[in-house]
């Protein structure tokens, strides 16, 4: 007969920590998404939505403050192979998430990876502590919300109210 010896393993409470969860259908709504029509660039695309979300965040930024740290960041971004396309900043100024969605018809090759992008989406977060995981789980959600097949079905939504149901029922 063989006999085990069993260990009891009390985890450390960063171990048992659930990860901080992101709700992405709260941050959706049809003013923060746009149709871009024409011929738009990464950079045109970036900030045509960086124009965009300005109006939202008071005068907590300066429209200098948000477009310099926005270009900075932007420039070591990567566009997803799913052509999608996540510029993101942080600040410490702002405590919530904000995003800004652009969805292009026409889309535009990205120079830097030769892909075609369809969706892009501005996402600033709070420069925080609290708030690094959270900011790692939204880039997580929408790298697999935002699937080939999932924007072409946002790009033939009929309007942002349409594009933004679509997305909350995915989120």
């Amino acid at each position: 007969m063989i006999a085990y010896k069993f260990r009891s393993f009390v985890a450390a409470p960063s171990m048992t920590k659930q990860p901080d969860s992101v709700n992405l259908a709260l941050l959706v709504n049809p003013e923060n998404v746009f149709f871009l029509k024409g011929d738009f660039s990464r950079e045109s695309a970036v900030a045509f939505l960086t124009e965009k979300i300005y109006p939202q965040l008071g005068t907590v930024i300066t429209g200098k403050m948000l477009s310099q740290k926005v270009a900075e960041v932007e420039r070591s971004n990567q566009v997803l192979e799913t052509g999608f396309y996540i510029p993101h900043a942080k600040f410490t100024e702002i405590n919530r998430f904000y995003i800004a969605l652009g969805l292009l018809p026409a889309g535009f090759k990205d120079p830097k990876s030769g892909l075609i992008v369809k969706a892009v989406l501005l996402l600033l977060s709070p420069n925080k502590p609290a708030f690094f995981q959270k900011h790692l789980n939204m880039l997580s959600k929408l790298s697999q919300v935002f699937q080939p097949v999932f924007i072409e079905t946002l790009l033939s939504s009929s309007s942002p109210e349409a594009a933004s149901a679509l997305l909350r029922k995915a989120a």
